[in-house]
C-alpha cells in the first residue's frame, strides 16, 4: 500500500438506520435503483468490519485535487472491491461495493489495480477479485 491510513479515518454510515447500501442478503450485490445502480453491503457486515476495511484501504488521490485527504479509498472483502468516499472530508468515509464498470477511468484503475490484486491474494480471494475486475 502506498501510505498507511490505519486509524486516520472513521467509518460513517450514510444514514441511520442504513437503508441505501444495506439489504437482507448475506453477500454484496447491486440493485438498479431508479437511475443509478446501488452497491449493497452484505447483511453480515458490521460497523467493525467496515472500519477494518477503511483501516486497510488503498488510498486514491486524484492528481488534479488539492485535498490533503484521499478522494477515495479502495479495499477488498470476500472477493468484492469496495469504494469509500468522504462523508466529512479528512475525518470520515462511507464505503460500499464498487460496481465494476464504475471502477473509474483507465488511469485510476491502473494505479491501484495491482495493489487490489495483492490485497486479494493476501486475503485468499484473488480468483474472485480477478473475476470481478473482468465483469
Amino acid at each position: 500500500m502506498t501510505d498507511s491510513i490505519a486509524g486516520r479515518f472513521t467509518y460513517e454510515a450514510d444514514e441511520d438506520p442504513k437503508r441505501k447500501h444495506g439489504w437482507n442478503k448475506p453477500y454484496a450485490g447491486f440493485d438498479p435503483s431508479g437511475v443509478a445502480i446501488v452497491g449493497k453491503c452484505p447483511s453480515t457486515m458490521t460497523t467493525t468490519d467496515a472500519q477494518a476495511l477503511l483501516d486497510n484501504a488503498i488510498p486514491y488521490h486524484n492528481p488534479r485535487s488539492t485535498r490533503s485527504h484521499p478522494d477515495r479509498l479502495y479495499a477488498v472483502h470476500d472477493g468484492v472491491v469496495y469504494r469509500a468516499v468522504p462523508t466529512q472530508p479528512g475525518v470520515s468515509y462511507h464505503g460500499f461495493p464498487e460496481y465494476p464498470t464504475k471502477f473509474g477511468d483507465g488511469r485510476r484503475k491502473m494505479e491501484i489495480k495491482q495493489q487490489l490484486l495483492d490485497q486479494a491474494e493476501s486475503l485468499g480471494c484473488l480468483r474472485e477479485v480477478r473475476r470481478w475486475m473482468r465483469w
